[in-house]
């Protein structure tokens, strides 16, 4: 088989394939879209805050001391902490229905209940309240950014 032959034997195999691929889009644009009869699963908590009310602070603030782990009463306050518990929530409403959903959640609560509730989390200034002091929140001062130069991103 010459190299000419065999490049129109392969032009004749992508036009052979391209008309297929245009038939099989024709007879999908004219078919009814599909009905999906699975509802969507039903959220076992319905919000952020329910979920940290009634899942994470129950299962995950005995850690908190005060000294190396740290929670502020008004975590809502605090953009890094909503972001990493809406994070968890909604991976946790996703993983607790998996046969094994658990498993890979535990390794992603693991990593971020150190981001949050450690030394260097949101909450590191704050703290609960104990017997004989009121609980402290306090806002940590974002980092600042100058504008970068004319022209900087052409």
């Amino acid at each position: 088989m010459t190299g000419r032959s065999r490049d129109e034997d392969l032009a004749g195999m992508v036009a052979a394939l391209q008309g297929q691929v245009a038939e099989l889009t024709q007879r999908l644009d004219h078919q009814a879209p599909a009905a999906t009869t699975d509802a969507p699963p039903t959220l076992r908590f319905p919000t952020v805050e329910a979920w940290t009310v009634g899942l994470f602070l129950p299962m995950f603030a005995w850690r908190v001391d005060g000294q190396r782990w740290h929670w502020c009463p008004q975590w809502w306050r605090h953009a890094e902490a909503i972001w990493r518990l809406e994070l968890l929530w909604r991976s946790w409403e996703v993983s607790r229905l998996a046969a094994t959903g658990m498993s890979g959640w535990s390794v992603e609560v693991d990593r971020h209940i150190h981001e949050l509730l450690g030394d260097d989390g949101p909450f590191r200034q704050c703290r609960a309240a104990d017997d004989d002091r009121a609980a402290r929140h306090t806002e940590l001062s974002p980092a600042t950014a100058e504008p970068a130069p004319d022209g900087w991103w052409d």
